[in-house]
């Protein structure tokens, strides 16, 4: 069941929805709209020993806070 975010373009609101098919049809769930634009998400891979499994990678993407908005990615 993949997660995915969603951002409405009613309102601006980012939501985040279990999605079970392609099929399902997502709402907006601070004013129930119903134009939704599907969010790229980062993937969070961490090795057992909590640190990066990316050699290399810095990214902050998906820490709170650290991109100036939900579903923002850093650049450079």
């Amino acid at each position: 069941m993949p997660i995915y975010e969603y951002k409405c373009e009613d309102c601006g609101a980012v939501s985040e929805f279990i999605v079970f098919s392609a099929d399902e049809e997502v709402t907006c769930r601070s004013c129930s709209g119903t134009k939704l634009t599907k969010l790229m998400s980062a993937h969070n891979t961490t090795s057992s020993s909590g640190s990066s499994s990316m050699p290399g990678f810095g990214g902050c993407c998906g820490s709170p806070g650290s991109c100036g908005s939900p579903g923002g990615c850093c650049s450079g």
